[in-house]
C-alpha cells in the first residue's frame, strides 16, 4: 500500500493522468498494503479535482481486481477502500465549493407545461441566448424515459454555453447525464440530500428548496451546495399555500445562508431589483420567460435588470 498511496499522491499533484493507469496497469502495486491511512491520500491542486476523482475511481477498480485475484488481504483492502472513499468525498466537496460561482444570475425553469405552446428546447435556447446561466428541467407529468431526450438536449445546450443544468427531483437522471454541467434540485419531501449524494457523482451540485429560515440552516447542515428560498411574490405556476416571503425575509435568509442563495417565486422584470438588492445570488423564474411572447427578449430583460440592480450575471 505505500506504493499505491505514493503513486496516488504523485499523480494527483500532476497535470495529467498517466495512460498506463487508465489502461489498468497494476505493476506498480506491491504487497506492503498495511500502512495506508485515509489522510495520506490527497486531492491535489484545484485544477486537478476532476482528475483526482477519476484517479480515485480507477484505483478502486484496480483494488477490486487485486481482491478478486487474492493479491491483497481482506483487512488491507477494506482499509484502502475506506481511504479511497474518504479521498473521493473530500475531492467532491472541494470541487463543488469551487463551482459555487456558477450559481448566479438568471436561472430559468424549463417546464413543458409552461412554454406558451412552444417546444421546451426552443424556450431553453431562447433563455440561454438571453443570458440565463442556469436551466432547470422540471417535468412533473411524463415518465423518466420520456423526459430523457429533452434532458440530453438541455445538457448539450448547457455544455455548449458554459451554463449549468439542474434536474428537478430525479437523482438518477442527473447522474446519468453528469457529471459535467449537470446538478440536482430536491424539495423538502423529495429524496434526502444524503441519499441523493449516493447516486450523484462526487462533483455534482445539489440544491434544496426552503420555505423557512430554519430550513436553510438545515439544508446547509445536510450538505446542500445551494439553497432556494421563496416564494418571493405571488405566483401562478405553483399553488400558494402561504403568504409570499418578500425581499425583507430574503434579507434574513441571506444573513444565515453560507452557500449560494437562489430566490424563486413570482419574480418578474418589474420586481426583480429588490430581490437582487436583498442578497440573492441567482434569480429563478418559470413563467416570466416560458410564457413570455418573446422568451429571449424576456430573458435578456431580466438579465439586464439583475445587472442593473448590482447582481452578478
Amino acid at each position: 500500500m505505500p506504493a499505491l498511496v505514493g503513486c496516488l499522491e504523485a499523480l494527483l499533484a500532476s497535470e495529467t493522468l498517466p495512460e498506463g493507469l487508465i489502461a489498468g496497469e497494476i505493476g506498480w502495486l506491491d504487497s506492503g498494503l498495511a500502512s495506508a491511512r485515509p489522510e495520506s491520500i490527497q486531492v491535489g491542486r484545484p485544477e486537478n479535482r476532476s482528475n483526482a476523482i477519476t484517479l480515485i475511481n480507477t484505483a478502486r477498480n484496480i483494488l477490486s481486481i487485486l481482491e478478486a485475484t487474492g493479491a491483497v488481504e481482506i483487512d488491507s483492502a477494506l482499509q484502502l477502500h475506506r481511504a479511497l472513499d474518504d479521498a473521493n468525498q473530500r475531492a467532491g466537496r472541494t470541487l463543488r465549493r469551487e463551482q459555487a460561482d456558477r450559481i448566479r444570475g438568471l436561472y430559468v425553469i424549463i417546464d413543458p407545461e409552461v412554454t406558451g405552446g412552444r417546444e421546451p428546447i426552443e424556450v431553453a435556447k431562447a433563455a440561454i441566448n438571453g443570458g440565463a446561466r442556469m436551466l432547470q428541467l422540471r417535468d412533473k407529468l411524463r415518465d423518466k424515459g420520456e423526459q430523457m431526450p429533452l434532458a440530453i438536449a438541455l445538457r448539450d445546450l448547457c455544455a455548449a454555453n458554459q451554463a449549468l443544468l439542474i434536474i428537478n427531483d430525479h437523482a438518477d437522471i442527473s447522474a446519468a447525464l453528469g457529471p459535467e454541467h449537470v446538478g440536482l434540485h430536491v424539495g423538502q419531501t423529495d429524496l434526502a440530500v444524503a441519499d441523493a449524494r449516493k447516486i450523484l457523482a462526487p462533483g455534482q451540485l445539489l440544491g434544496r428548496s426552503n420555505r423557512d429560515i430554519d430550513l436553510i440552516i438545515e439544508s446547509q447542515e445536510m450538505g446542500a451546495d445551494h439553497v432556494a428560498f421563496g416564494s418571493m411574490y405571488n405566483t401562478t405556476t405553483k399553488p400558494m399555500i402561504r403568504d409570499p416571503q418578500g425581499p425583507e425575509r430574503l434579507k434574513q435568509a441571506r444573513a444565515v445562508a453560507q452557500v449560494p442563495l437562489v430566490a424563486i417565486g413570482g419574480i418578474t422584470v418589474d420586481n426583480v431589483a429588490p430581490v437582487v438588492e436583498a442578497g440573492a445570488d441567482a434569480i429563478c423564474v418559470t413563467a416570466a420567460v416560458g410564457s413570455a411572447p418573446d422568451p429571449e427578449a424576456a430573458a435578456a430583460g431580466l438579465t439586464e435588470a439583475i445587472r442593473a440592480a448590482g447582481g452578478r450575471v
